[in-house]
C-alpha cells in the first residue's frame, strides 16, 4: 500500500518520513504538501526519510526527495534496498545525499564455523570465499560503518588489507561480511622460527616505507596526531612522565599526511602467498610517519617481540647515516606500552 508518514522528534530536531509501497508522480503529488508544510521552518534541523518499506521509487519520487534536500539541507535516507540504492547511485542522489542501505539480517553461524575471537567480536566461516564478524552487543552501528568506512578508504590508497564487503545484523548484534584470507600472522612465524624471520622482517620495512611515503588526503582519513593526543590524555594508566613524553613527541613533529596504520603489531600482520597484508585498520588515520613508528615500538614490546622491532627498526632506517639513525631510536619510547588498549 502507498503511504507516508511523519514523525516530528522534538527533542533530536528530526523530522523522519517514512515512504511505503510507490513513489510516482502521483504519489508524490499526493504527499507533497503535507510534507513541504511539515518542513516549513526547518531548514536548520534534518529531515530522516525512511525507505524501509518503500519498493519503486520514479522520477516523480526523485524530484520529490530533490524538493525535500532544498528546503532542508541535512536530509538523509536510510533503509534503502538494493534496487533503489542502485537507482539513487545512477541518478547522482548519492553524490549529494547521504544514503543508507537496508541491512541484511543474516543467520547465527554455528559453532563449528567459529575461526576465531576477537576483542570486540567473533569472526566465522560464512561461506569458502567468505567470513562474517559478528560483534559484540554493545557495539554500535557507528561503530562498525566507521571500521568499515576506514578500511575502504585505506584499500583505496592501495594497503594490502581484506576487503570488506557489507554490513549485516544477526538478532541484536551487527556483522561485517569480508573476504575470507588465508595464511599465517608473523606472530605465529615468530614463535616458531624467530631465527628465520629475515625475509619478513625486510617485507614489513619496505611496505611500511612505501605506505609512509604516501600522501593522504585530510578529508580521506582521520588525524592520527589528534587522536593520539586525545587517547594519551584520558589514558590513567600512564604515569605522567609517560604522557608527556608521548605528547611532546607528537607536537615537535613537523604535520605529515602519510598513512599510519596505528596499531602495526605481529598478530594484526598476516603472510599470504608470499606478500603481508594489514589487518585491523580501525585505527589508520594520516600524520608523520615516525608516530607510526612509536605505536609499533609500544605494541610489538609489549607483546613480547622487542628482537622482532630492534630488527625491523634497523632495517627500516638502514639507509639513514648512524647519527640520524640514532637520533630516530632516541626520540621513539618502546618502553611505554600501547596507550589506545
Amino acid at each position: 500500500m502507498n503511504g507516508m508518514e511523519l514523525n516530528w522528534d522534538e527533542d533530536q530536531r528530526i523530522l523522519r518520513v517514512a515512504f511505503s509501497g510507490r513513489l510516482d508522480a502521483a504519489t508524490a503529488e499526493l504527499h507533497e504538501q503535507k510534507l513541504f508544510r511539515a518542513l516549513e521552518h526547518k531548514e536548520n534541523d534534518t529531515c530522516l526519510i525512511d525507505a524501509e518499506k518503500l519498493g519503486y521509487i520514479s522520477s516523480g519520487g526523485l524530484r520529490l526527495i530533490l524538493d525535500v534536500k532544498k528546503r532542508c539541507d541535512d536530509t538523509r535516507i536510510i533503509n534503502v534496498s538494493l534496487d533503489i540504492y542502485d537507482i539513487l547511485s545512477m541518478t547522482g542522489f548519492t553524490k549529494f545525499l547521504p544514503v543508507e542501505r537496508r541491512i541484511r539480517e543474516v543467520k547465527q553461524p554455528a559453532p563449528t564455523m567459529l575461526l576465531c575471537k576477537e576483542s570486540d567480536g567473533e569472526v566465522f566461516r560464512s561461506t569458502d570465499d567468505m567470513v562474517v564478524k559478528i560483534f559484540n552487543p554493545d557495539i554500535t552501528y557507528d561503530y562498525v560503518q566507521k571500521r568499515l568506512q576506514l578500511t575502504k578508504a585505506a584499500i583505496t590508497h592501495g594497503i594490502p588489507a581484506p576487503i570488506a564487503f557489507e554490513i549485516v545484523k544477526c538478532d541484536d548484534r551487527f556483522g561485517v561480511i569480508s573476504e575470507k584470507i588465508y595464511g599465517e600472522t608473523l606472530a605465529d612465524l615468530w614463535e616458531a622460527h624467530p631465527d628465520n624471520m629475515q625475509e619478513e622482517i625486510s617485507m614489513l620495512a619496505e611496505l611500511m616505507l612505501t605506505l609512509h611515503d604516501s600522501v593522504v588526503e585530510e578529508e580521506e582519513l582521520p588525524d592520527y596526531k589528534a587522536r593520539m593526543i586525545e587517547e594519551v590524555k584520558q589514558n590513567r594508566k600512564l604515569t605522567a612522565d609517560e604522557q608527556q613524553k608521548l605528547i611532546h613527541l607528537a607536537d615537535i613533529l613537523p604535520p605529515a599526511k602519510a598513512f599510519i596504520h596505528g596499531n602495526l603489531r605481529l598478530s594484526n600482520i598476516l603472510k599470504q602467498d608470499g606478500r603481508l597484508i594489514l589487518l585491523d585498520l580501525t585505527r589508520c588515520g594520516y600524520g608523520n610517519a615516525i608516530l607510526d613508528l612509536q605505536t609499533a615500538a609500544s605494541a610489538m614490546c609489549a607483546d613480547g617481540h622487542e628482537k622482532f622491532w630492534q630488527r625491523f627498526f634497523d632495517y627500516y632506517t638502514r639507509n639513514l647515516d648512524k647519527d640520524k639513525h640514532d637520533l630516530l631510536e632516541n626520540s621513539l619510547h618502546p618502553e611505554i606500552k600501547p596507550w589506545w588498549m
